[in-house]
Order: structure tokens, then C-alpha cells, then sequence
């Protein structure tokens, strides 16, 4: 009775066939996004891949029809994992726009945003994997959008100016995390902490120039209020 005992106690304890099958699934995409960054897209084949898993070309088939499939699902990790990031940096309601360059900097310069890079470079010269891969990359794009990203946009405010703001502090980042993908070596640019000290001084001026408008629009009902007393 103890021996049946244990065996279906082990047999709780082991891996389901589909915990199995995420589990390789998870690994494969994990092996490709580290090869994206040490050898970016024209070295990441189906064979490296499988080489840094321990896999076989047959054992990636069963899970991957095709390098692109792979490069989609590393797409959608890398997404999850930059909003997951997003929301332990910022708090839900609206940020200041120096927290806002501190955490969004915080993101684009980890080493796996280089992999986004690649796939999306990879995707804009061919049009085969573009075709496949256009919905993961919209996606990313709402998710950095204001306007399609509720989230994002309480954590803006509503004042036009930090919605401007935001899109230059994310158009700098990715012109820095584009710096880095085709610098050798994926090695930082030398301007990046210059521009990024600079970002930092445009959010102090964006914070003042908020204040001074939240103030001038409450002027006029204070005004109203003075020549109605």
C-alpha cells in the first residue's frame, strides 16, 4: 500500500505532456532571443537555436513550424516582459516626466531589447516575415501608444504636453537602442548618458511648463471670481 502510495505521489509530482511541451517551447524562445543579442538575426539560425537548447532540427519542428513562428512567440515574451517591467517602475497614476525618461530608459537599455530590434529590422527587408510578423509588431505598438494603451495614458495624465514629451523620450530610446544593436559588440553608444541627462533636464522644464498651465487655467475663474465680488 506505501509503494502505491508513492508512485502515484510521484506520478502527481511529474510534468504533464503540455507543462512539457511549454517548458520546451519556453526554452527554444529563450535560446533565440539570446542569440538575437549576441549574434543578431543573420547568425540565429534553426541549427544555432537548437544547438544552445540540446534539441534536435526534428525536436524544434514539432514545437516551431519555422524560424518565424519562434520569432513571434520571442516577440510576445519580450512584450510581456517590458510591460511587466513598466508596471513595477511606474505607479498607475500619473508620473512625473523625469520618473517617466528614468523608467522608460530602465527598459530599452536591457540587453534583450537589442533581439526587438533585430526582429523588427529582420521583418522591415523581408516581406515573407514581415507578412507573419506584422501583428505581433502592432501590437507593441499599441502598447506604446497613448491613445491605444489606457494604461499608458493614466499613467501621462491628460495634459497634451506629456503625451508630446513621451513620444520624444521613446523615439530617443529607440534611436539609442538601434545605436547599440549596430554598434560592435552590442556595446553602449558613447552619447547615450549625455542624451539621457538631457532628457532629464527637458522633463524638469515639461513638469514646470504643466504647473504653469494647470495655473493659468484656473486664472480665469479666479478672475471671474474677483469682478463678480
Amino acid at each position: 500500500m506505501r509503494t502505491q502510495g508513492k508512485r502515484g505521489a510521484a506520478a502527481a509530482q511529474r510534468p504533464t505532456q503540455g507543462e512539457r511541451a511549454a517548458a520546451m517551447r519556453a526554452r527554444l524562445t529563450r535560446a533565440a532571443i539570446e542569440s538575437l543579442v549576441e549574434r543578431g538575426y543573420a547568425r540565429t539560425t534553426a541549427v544555432e537555436v537548437c544547438a544552445r537548447v540540446g534539441v534536435s532540427r526534428g525536436a524544434f519542428h514539432h514545437h516551431f513550424a519555422n524560424l518565424a513562428a519562434l520569432y513571434g512567440e520571442a516577440l510576445e515574451r519580450l512584450y510581456e516582459e517590458l510591460a511587466e517591467d513598466a508596471t513595477r517602475s511606474l505607479p498607475a497614476e500619473p508620473v512625473s516626466p523625469a520618473r517617466l525618461v528614468e523608467g522608460m530608459w530602465r527598459s530599452t537599455r536591457r540587453p534583450e531589447f537589442k533581439a526587438i530590434i533585430e526582429i523588427w529590422l529582420a521583418a522591415r527587408n523581408d516581406a515573407t516575415l514581415g507578412a507573419e510578423l506584422r501583428p505581433r509588431i502592432e501590437k507593441l505598438s499599441a502598447l506604446f501608444s497613448p491613445a491605444r494603451n489606457p494604461g499608458l495614458a493614466r499613467r501621462l495624465g491628460r495634459h497634451s504636453r506629456s503625451a508630446a514629451f513621451y513620444r520624444l523620450v521613446m523615439e530617443a530610446m529607440i534611436g539609442m537602442a538601434l545605436g547599440r544593436a549596430v554598434s560592435p559588440e552590442g556595446t553602449a553608444v558613447a552619447h547615450e548618458e549625455s542624451v539621457v541627462r538631457l532628457l532629464v533636464a527637458l522633463a524638469a522644464d515639461a513638469s514646470e511648463a504643466g504647473r504653469g498651465s494647470r495655473g493659468r487655467q484656473r486664472s480665469p475663474s479666479l478672475t471671474a471670481g474677483r469682478r463678480g465680488g
